[in-house]
């Protein structure tokens, strides 16, 4: 509920100056912001090799104590972000990024790629909070965050008359101000000592290389539609996309609040049938409450785009009724049946339903986009998301036989489950605050 409640926080803020800035910025502009903000996260984990995956199993597991491996993730992040900013400056320089990459100059690229080491620290960092549970502290940090994002994109863009300048330049302060913060709240926290965790490191390694393949085709699933249309096609075609992508990401809110939470609790569990019954609950609710939230984008998306983001972007409602149906089976099912499995130590599992993703995307992607451009990415994208959904599905079953546990024959007894435990959120929110001002 924590999770859940700081997003709801951010909805209004995030969606009015996201909408303002489109405005402003255009289909091109925002196509050209759009890619460069996608470049580093879809690249950055390239050379992770899984290791913050691992970093969340070891440490949730109580296997290693944070203090004595925060600063040798927070090192690995650095050097790896270090490493894959020169491999983006060579492919950029050497006009080797596409056709929207082309029309970026070196005033816009260059800030975003000084950063990008900082992008390292603060993944990292995040992994380290997630595996010991501190999700208040990520949630102070998201919203800490999402607020300066949000006043620096209204300073520099809306009020400074610098458009996509003022953009790229609220990004790079935001990272500068968000790294000093989260390293102060990890020193601060857990007090780390100065030294270099080898055993740690190859630990991580060995659980996170089979995640790796699985991260890897999750980053391709949520980004590589974007970056294959963005060297296919023009700035304004991927600002139309972007835009729908944007509107379906909202699907996300609850499983992205929950699904992190129940990783944890399941990682202690360890117990395959129990855990299993906790996952089916929260399938269900998923279901319903996601299931609602896409009826809902599907019926108003025809009116809403335009009204939000201007007639200019009227383009993007086709691709955002194709994505929908795909951004339900990822959210509401795929994302929390791969939890489960790696959190019971079967890492590969998750790693082979994301990989068939990713390689269906892939194919989708190269054969659909450079005929159909933006139709052809969304069709690739859901076409993506359903199959390995249904994989996902059949390594479940392997595990849980059918009938054991049921994840789709929803009730109003789910809805009362969920509602119990909202009430129960908030009695511990309201104890909590008594005592405190007692």
């Amino acid at each position: 509920m924590g999770n859940f409640v700081t997003m709801l926080v951010l909805f209004p803020l995030t969606i009015v100056v996201n909408i303002i800035v489109t405005r402003i910025l255009g289909p091109s502009d925002k196509g050209i912001f759009s890619f460069l903000l996608i470049l580093g996260e879809a690249l950055l984990p390239l050379l992770y090799f899984g290791f913050g995956v691992g970093v969340i199993y070891f440490v949730s597991a109580e296997k290693y104590k944070a203090q004595k491996v925060a600063i040798t993730l927070l090192g690995v992040g650095f050097i790896k972000g270090i490493i894959i900013t020169g491999a983006i400056y060579l492919l950029w320089s050497n006009g080797m990024l596409g056709k929207t990459a082309s029309e970026i100059t070196p005033e816009q690229m260059l800030p975003i790629l000084a950063v990008l080491p900082l992008s390292g620290i603060m993944t990292m960092a995040n992994q380290l909070f997630k595996g010991c549970s501190q999700f208040k502290l990520t949630n102070i940090i998201t919203l800490s965050d999402q607020v300066s994002t949000a006043l620096l994109l209204i300073g520099l863009v809306i009020f400074s008359g610098l458009e996509l300048q003022g953009a790229i330049w609220a990004m790079v302060i935001k990272k500068i101000i968000a790294t000093i913060l989260i390293l102060g709240l990890v020193f601060r926290e857990h007090k780390p000592t100065w030294e270099i965790n080898v055993p740690f490191i190859k630990e991580c390694y060995g659980y996170g290389i089979k995640a790796w393949v699985g991260n890897m085709a999750t980053r391709a699933n949520e980004k590589f539609d974007q970056l294959i249309l963005g060297f296919f096609a023009s700035s304004e075609l991927l600002g139309y996309y972007s835009v729908a992508y944007s509107l379906v990401r909202f699907l996300g809110f609850l499983p992205q609040a929950v699904s992190p939470v129940m990783f944890n609790m399941i990682a202690k569990i360890n117990d395959l049938n129990k855990s299993a019954k906790m996952l089916a609950r929260v399938h269900r609710v998923m279901i319903i409450m996601v299931g609602l939230m896409s009826l809902g984008i599907g019926i108003s998306s025809y009116w809403l785009i335009p009204l939000l983001y201007g007639e200019a972007f009227r383009a993007a409602f086709i691709p955002a009724i194709i994505l929908l149906p795909g951004m339900f089976a990822y959210m509401a099912s795929r994302r929390i049946i791969n939890k489960y499995l790696a959190a019971n130590g079967m890492p590969g599992k998750p790693s082979i339903v994301e990989g068939v993703g990713a390689v269906v995307g892939m194919i989708c992607y190269l054969t659909l986009i450079p005929p159909f451009d933006v139709i052809g990415a969304a069709v690739g994208s859901t076409l993506a998301y359903l199959i390995s959904t249904a994989l996902a599905h059949y390594f479940f079953n392997q595990l849980i036989p059918r009938g054991e546990v049921n994840l789709f024959r929803v009730s109003f007894k789910d809805l009362r489950w969920m509602w119990e435990k909202v009430e129960n959120s908030y009695g511990i929110v309201r104890k909590i605050r008594k005592r405190v001002f007692r």
